[in-house]
């Protein structure tokens, strides 16, 4: 019964297919393969907020890149906008971001944390008709959150690299929520996958590979035994991110654009080509 009821919430749009294991870390073995992968999303912030796309997009398409998300602008930030880029993983983030530069403005790289869970009172606070909208609301928690996207409990914060904490954000968004009727953030997405090695790595070349794997970002564990490689990662202060789609539709988003919005996810494309040069994956 159980089996079945997993494979009839595989099918619904918007509804949850990740099973929860102890601790809160999801089973996320599908969202993971174990393949190469070409592309990466990284996220940039933008010095105004009517970039120049005829610029800006020909000097991405030179190195392979285009943009996946956006610009987008908030307005309560003036004079500043959100983008994110597709662009292949071997692409020098710094050259991305001369390329976004064309368009007019500084650029900054961004990294990204991912929360779900959240639960309280709705994104509509009732400031609307002074002129604060529901982005601008959570941005002004702090001043290195860059940007904002949400959609029902699913939620996403964009900021410099090393800026933006965890377990701060929950407690600002919280605090900030306290006054019309409280909201948290939720937790950390944190998920876990495994892959079947080509080969099992001997004892030399094991602990090599598992210590290049664990200074990624949002590693939290790796574990190989015999050929299995057993990751958990969390979506936490991630600078590239794997091309996975959408944020899922799990309720009511932010606003209407943000449906686009590409979902966070742990680049297990990064992995792969660590294991590769090693004869550990095809």
């Amino acid at each position: 019964m159980r089996a079945a009821l997993l494979a009839l919430l595989t099918l619904l749009p918007g509804a949850r297919a990740q099973e929860v294991l102890p601790g809160g870390v999801r089973i996320a073995d599908n969202l993971y393969p174990c393949k190469p992968s070409e592309k990466v999303i990284r996220f940039f912030h933008l010095g105004t907020d009517e970039p120049e796309l005829a610029k800006l997009n020909p000097a991405l398409a030179e190195l392979g890149a285009e943009l996946a998300y956006g610009p987008r602008s908030a307005q309560g930030r003036p004079g500043h906008a959100f983008a994110a880029v597709r662009a292949p993983r071997a692409a020098d983030p710094k050259k991305l971001a001369l390329a976004l530069k064309k368009g007019g403005g500084a650029v900054e790289e961004l990294t990204v944390i991912a929360f779900d869970g959240r639960i309280g009172k709705d994104h509509d606070f009732g400031l609307g008709g002074y002129g604060v909208t529901k982005r601008d609301f959570v941005m002004g928690m702090s001043g290195d959150v860059v940007w904002y996207d949400a959609v029902g409990p699913w939620s996403q914060i964009y900021g410099p690299g090393g800026k933006l904490k965890a377990r701060e954000l929950y407690d600002r968004y919280e605090k900030l929520y306290a006054p019309y009727g409280g909201a948290k953030l939720g937790e950390v997405v944190s998920e876990r996958f495994i892959w079947t090695l080509a080969k099992a790595p001997d004892d030399k070349v094991r602990p090599k590979v598992l210590k290049a794997i664990e200074k990624l970002h949002g590693v939290r564990g790796a574990v190989i035994e015999g050929t299995k490689l057993t990751m958990t990662v969390a979506l936490d202060g991630l600078d590239a991110c794997a091309d996975v789609g959408k944020i899922p539709d799990k309720g009511e988003p932010l606003d209407e654009d943000t449906k686009a919005a590409p979902r966070v996810a742990f680049d297990a494309g990064a992995i792969y080509a660590l294991l590769q040069p090693e004869g550990l994956v095809p």
